[in-house]
Order: C-alpha cells, then sequence, then structure tokens
C-alpha cells in the first residue's frame, strides 16, 4: 500500500496510525484498570442518578453515558483534533507538559520506535478485547477471573451474569486439562471415570453428541496405538536394523522412512491393506457394533482376565493371561491412553520433520560427525 503513495500521504496515514495507537493505548488501560483498582466514588450524572459504578468496563458503557457526557467527549476529542494541526507527532516530554522538542537525537527515536510498538499492540489488543467482550457479554477481567476464556465451549456466553465472582466460579467445575474453563458438554473430568483419561479437553464440543462419543474413544485409542508403533518402527529403521533383502529385491532406504515407503513394491502395499481391511472388519462386528451389549471401546480381548467390565469380544487370534485388580487395570489404561496422546502428536512431528530434512528422527539422539571434522585437506576446489 505504502508503495504507491507519495510522501504527504505517507505522513498523512502515519499520523492516523499514531492517533489510533495512541487511543487504543489509552482504551486498553481504561477497560481494565476500572475492574482491578475500583472505580471513582460520587456520580458521574447526578441528575440520572448515574454512578461510576454503575457503568461497566465493556462496550455496553456505550449506552451508560448520558448525552451530555457524549458531547463533552466530543469536545474534548475535538480540541485535541485542533492542535494536532499544529503538532501531529509532538506531544512533548513527559506528554502534555509543554516540553516540545526536549527530545532529540538517539533518545527520541527510541521513544517514538517505543511508542509505535506499543500502539500497534495496543490496536490488536483493543480489537481482540471487544470481540470477546461481545462473544461472552463479560469484561476482560471477569474473563480471567471466572474462566470463561473460551465462548465456543459449554454454552456460558449466554449464561446470566452474576456480581459474585466466587459464586460464579464455585457454580461450574473448571476444566483439569484448561483450568480456566468450564468442563464441556458431554464429558466427566474425571481421569479415571467412564471413559479413562477423561481431563475435560474437547474445544470442538465432539462430546455433546454422547451417541458417538464410544466411537470416538474407540477412533483415538486406534489411532493412538498405531501411532506408538509407528513411532517406535521410525526408531527402529533409522537406527539401521533391518533385514538384507527385506520385502524388496532393490536396496531400501533407512535413514528416509518416508522415501522407504516408496520403495515398497504394490504387492506389498495390496499384503499391508488386506491385513488392515480384514483387522477393522472384526473390529467392527466384535467392538463398534457391540457397544449397546457392553463392550468397551477398544477392548480387543487380547486379555480375557483382565476386569474390563461388561461384555468381552473373543480375539481370533493368540490371547495372554495377566490378573489385574481394577485399579490397577485402570491406571494402566490411563497410561496407554497418555503415551497414545503423545504418540499422535510425536508421530505428526517425526514425519514432518522428515520431509523437511530427508533424514528420519529417532527416539534416541544421534550424534553425526561434521562434514569439517571428518575431511582431511586443503579444501582447494577443483580445477585450480
Amino acid at each position: 500500500m505504502m508503495a504507491f503513495q507519495d510522501e504527504a500521504k505517507f505522513r498523512r496515514n502515519r499520523e492516523l496510525e499514531l492517533k489510533h495507537g495512541r487511543i487504543c493505548m489509552a482504551a486498553t488501560i481504561g477497560i481494565i484498570t476500572p475492574d482491578l483498582f475500583g472505580r471513582f466514588e460520587g456520580y458521574l450524572s447526578p441528575s440520572m442518578g448515574l454512578k461510576f459504578s454503575d457503568v461497566p468496563s465493556t462496550i455496553d458503557a456505550i449506552y451508560k453515558v448520558p448525552v451530555e457526557g457524549w458531547l463533552q467527549i466530543f469536545a474534548v476529542a475535538g480540541a485535541i483534533e485542533a492542535r494536532n494541526q499544529a503538532f501531529p507527532m509532538e506531544y512533548g516530554w513527559p506528554a502534555f507538559t509543554g516540553n516540545v522538542g526536549k527530545l532529540q537525537g538517539p533518545e527520541r527515536k527510541k521513544k517514538l520506535l517505543a511508542e509505535i510498538n506499543n500502539g500497534r499492540l495496543a490496536m490488536v489488543a483493543m480489537a481482540a478485547i471487544v470481540a470477546q467482550n461481545g462473544a461472552t457479554g463479560q469484561s476482560l477481567v471477569e474473563q480471567f477471573t471466572t474462566g470463561n476464556l473460551n465462548p465456543f465451549v459449554g454454552g456460558y456466553a449466554q449464561e446470566e451474569r452474576c456480581g459474585n465472582r466466587v459464586a460464579l466460579r464455585a457454580k461450574s467445575e473448571l476444566s483439569v486439562s484448561l483450568p480456566w474453563a468450564p468442563v464441556p458438554e458431554g464429558l466427566t473430568n474425571q481421569p479415571f471415570g467412564e471413559y479413562v483419561g477423561d481431563v475435560g479437553f474437547d474445544p470442538l464440543g465432539f462430546a455433546r453428541n454422547k451417541r458417538l462419543l464410544p466411537w470416538y474413544r474407540e477412533a483415538e485409542l486406534a489411532h493412538g496405538r498405531v501411532c506408538m508403533l509407528a513411532v517406535l518402527g521410525y526408531t527402529v529403521q533409522t537406527s539401521g536394523a533391518k533385514w538384507e533383502p527385506f520385502i524388496t529385491r532393490y536396496p531400501t532406504d533407512s535413514s528416509d522412512p518416508l522415501k522407504a515407503a516408496t520403495q515398497v513394491p504394490i504387492i506389498g502395499w495390496l499384503q499391508i491393506l488386506v491385513v488392515i481391511a480384514l483387522s477393522e472388519l472384526w473390529r467392527y462386528e466384535n467392538v463398534i457394533s457391540k457397544y449397546g451389549e457392553g463392550v468397551k471401546p477398544g477392548d480387543l480381548g487380547w486379555n480375557p482376565t483382565a476386569p474390563a467390565g461388561g461384555k468381552r469380544p473373543k480375539w481370533f487370534g493368540p490371547t495372554f493371561t495377566a490378573k489385574y485388580e481394577p485399579e490397577e487395570w485402570n491406571l494402566m489404561k490411563l497410561r496407554e491412553m497418555k503415551h497414545a496422546r503423545l504418540a499422535m502428536l510425536g508421530f505428526g512431528f517425526m514425519v514432518c520433520q522428515n520431509a523437511a530434512s530427508g533424514r528420519g528422527p529417532s527416539l534416541f539422539p544421534s550424534f553425526s560427525t561434521p562434514e569439517y571434522a571428518s575431511q582431511v585437506g586443503d579444501f582447494v576446489p577443483k580445477g585450480l
């Protein structure tokens, strides 16, 4: 935008940027200060019976100020605008003390840079404060003290406001994972409850559909288990552990797992897809479709003696026997859920790093010798 402007228009836009930044800096302070340090005593408009304490620190204050008050505001703003015609960028230091031209050299440049940086930040902050206030109906301080920082979870944006902040906080339990947010609808916020690992985290509101909640847990466990194996597979492959020849007569690349995936022949991918499809069909017939009969999400029946509760599916392959107390079993399930969630995040980052660098990461750090430490010679370019 600035590339197509002359100097006069550029200076005009800079003056507007400074002016709006200064207003937003004052507005940001003004919208926070009353809730933190209190309001003036007495009346803002004695004739209307309007006290300072009656004016909220939100955009609702616009409707509280009487017409006479707005006329005073416009009069002060007009006087400042008239003064700006003479000194648009210079208010002196300290401001409004008449010391115009006092700051010079590097100190002046430093103050001007700080002002424009703070002004830009304040413009963004003020826009966010107003948007959040419009969505929640609360001031910024009220949102932090009550935990209502996300208007899209829990439906509390339309909740009736309570004057007692302590009572409002006690009114709804806060999430374990997000201590400033209420418990999402459909979740219990109990890590050892019906769904082990439930810590009240559901920013997109999936848990509201309780009919699909078991399937969501099934999908979370399935993806987490696959990612735990994938993270381990990345580590094994990048360590160089493989059999030659493996599933192809061509050499495979251990340092780049994504490249190695392209070296698997078509018949190999067909075998992988067939195994996955058969496993998914069995899981649907014996687990997913049997939720109504008491089968728990993610229960594959590998350990028939486990205290899983409800009906158990019968695994078509070999099983093992390990007895657990219910408390110990729930602790094992919680560990699995935590590792699964960590593996899903970890595997995503491993793939991104592999794609960006051409080398697969590993759970074990590998320290390679830099080129300058392994090359011997004078490094004279060839041909000279």
